[in-house]
């Protein structure tokens, strides 16, 4: 008799894995987008390099909540980290160059 507790959860198929690392970075990119609509909106057309500053806090939250975020990758950091980061910023710079140029 085996006296190890079993692994009552499955893992992830490979399409799960797909379809939650894909909401995470769509909603990665939008908390982007909405950062970068309110940087626009509020910081003078001259000061383009202040925008890192509005993205420090979303990095900084990106980093300290990675060990969640892990999982929807497949286990994978440097993919999530990737991903995720990849879609802050192209969310907040497609929004401010929106909100600035149309």
């Amino acid at each position: 008799m085996d006296n190890q507790p079993r692994n009552s959860r499955e893992p992830p198929t490979d399409a799960s894995v797909n379809w939650r690392s894909g909401a995470a970075t769509v909603v990665a990119a939008a908390l982007g987008a909405v950062a970068g609509a309110m940087a626009a909106a509020k910081l003078p057309s001259d000061k383009f390099a202040w925008t890192g500053f509005f993205m420090l806090p979303l990095f900084v939250l990106v980093e300290v909540f990675l060990k969640h975020f892990v999982s929807l990758f497949g286990g994978d950091i440097n993919a999530a980290r990737f991903a995720l980061a990849g879609a802050l910023v192209a969310g907040f710079y497609g929004a401010w160059f929106g909100v600035r140029y149309l």
